[in-house]
């Protein structure tokens, strides 16, 4: 046996526990009931799926990646809460963000409180299957469009993209775009959006800066413009992204842009499901339990 492998892994496992100590709570010299949020992105493959949780049980989720990922979602859920997802949230009816919701909804043993979406209606097998199982179960859904803002339990949502009264968008365009706190701590999600929706976005003047980025459209060269890079400002970006994808995501120049203006790249590709946890002012990034990420911890403040 390798001893010097052991030795290591002995030593990453104290710095992991003394990196949780200083981000917990009770490290920061705060009260144990300060509370932890934490968001999972889950690694669906070419596809987006990420699940928000607050410390008193309120679970969101954003989007449900491919059909192919559908059952990974649902396992995911079922191990890491209640079986009751108080939001839904489906970004575009693109079948990448919205199948898995269909594989979801065919379990009976998940309770789901209420489907947000674009307010702009797919026009594939997928969407209308979604719309039916909603439908039959009694699952409203409601569109979600800039300016809406919503509270979840501790975490509070605002709604940036897209607008209302629009005449047969482009999905991609068309993505909720929503700005998740959790008290001082931001989290943007970009759906699928390209950098003139970007620029319209940052246009409106609502907060567009964030701790976290989302980065739009599974890091297509369309997508992070520098300016809107600017505006958000992020520490850490995570690239929810399938291995060896046909269209080359994330592209290289994309990835040129975020290294340039200081992004720290999370990539589901490579990282596997990516957990990111909060106290509301401090972030661990991301979930250090994993073995690939032994001594891969990043706290930041």
């Amino acid at each position: 046996m390798n001893h010097s492998f052991i030795m290591k892994k002995r030593i990453c496992a104290m710095i992991v526990a003394l990196l949780y100590f200083l981000a917990s709570p009770a490290g920061l010299g705060q009260s144990m009931n300060a509370g932890i949020s934490q968001i999972s992105f889950i690694d669906v493959g070419q596809g987006d799926a990420a699940l928000i949780q607050d410390p008193n049980g309120t679970d969101i989720l954003i989007d449900g990646g491919p059909d192919s990922a559908g059952q990974t979602v649902v396992n995911y859920v079922h191990g890491h809460t209640d079986g009751n997802l108080e939001e839904v949230i489906v970004t575009h009816a693109d079948a990448d963000h919205s199948a898995g919701i269909v594989t979801l909804l065919e379990d009976p043993t998940i309770s789901i409180g209420r489907i947000y979406y674009n307010g702009y209606a797919g026009s594939t097998q997928t969407w209308s299957d979604l719309v039916s199982l909603a439908g039959s179960r009694g699952i409203p859904m409601e569109p979600a469009q800039f300016p809406a803002e919503y509270t979840w339990g501790e975490i509070k949502a605002y709604i940036l993209n897209p607008v209302g009264g629009l005449a047969n968008p482009d999905q991609n365009d068309a993505s909720v775009v929503a700005r998740i706190d959790y008290q001082n701590n931001e989290f943007l999600f970009t759906g699928d959006i390209s950098s003139e929706v970007e620029a319209d976005v940052v246009a409106r003047q609502t907060p567009v800066a964030a701790d976290v980025l989302k980065v739009a459209h599974h890091g297509s060269a369309s997508s992070s413009s520098a300016a809107f890079l600017a505006a958000v400002h992020p520490v850490e970006g995570v690239i929810s992204v399938g291995q060896n994808n046909s269209y080359g995501h994330p592209a290289p120049e994309t990835l040129a842009r975020l290294a340039s203006a200081g992004v720290e790249v999370w990539r589901t590709d490579q990282r596997g499901t990516i957990v990111v946890t909060s106290d509301g002012t401090r972030v661990v990034f991301p979930d250090i339990a994993g073995a690939n990420l032994v001594c891969g911890a990043k706290l930041w403040f």
